[in-house]
């Protein structure tokens, strides 16, 4: 995860000051999403609502832009995620982290789409 474009941080951390903020209470049907299994909620192509997907594409394409982006949840008062710690950190009940996850696990299928496009839809060494 690329933790210079893509921050967690809990209801009493500030966001910085060159970073997009988003309130992840605000998204309808997210809390609703990554409450279940992760083999469910890490499964893109299979969720059902539209506007959710949209919504983590267009974060996604922000990143990929090289925007910074500040994901605020209100189930934690702060998060502290070293970057080799996030995977692990999955299992915890915060929909902070698991947003952020999902981002970058976006960005890096358009990074792998953009390669092999790249290289006329071959793969190469």
């Amino acid at each position: 995860m690329n933790f210079d474009l893509i921050h967690t941080i809990g209801i009493k951390q500030n966001k910085r000051k060159d970073s997009i903020l988003y309130f992840l209470r605000e998204i309808e049907g997210l809390r609703q999403l990554l409450v279940n299994d992760f083999e469910y909620w890490s499964d893109f192509d299979s969720w059902e609502n539209i506007s959710i997907q949209r919504w983590f594409f267009e974060r996604a394409l922000e990143v990929y832009k090289g925007k910074k982006i500040d994901l605020k949840c209100d189930c934690c008062k702060y998060i502290y995620v070293l970057k080799g710690d996030l995977k692990n950190s999955l299992n915890e009940k915060c929909y902070g982290l698991k947003t952020a996850y999902m981002i970058q696990k976006i960005v890096d299928e358009i990074i792998s789409a953009k390669v092999i496009r790249e290289n006329d839809g071959t793969y190469s060494a």
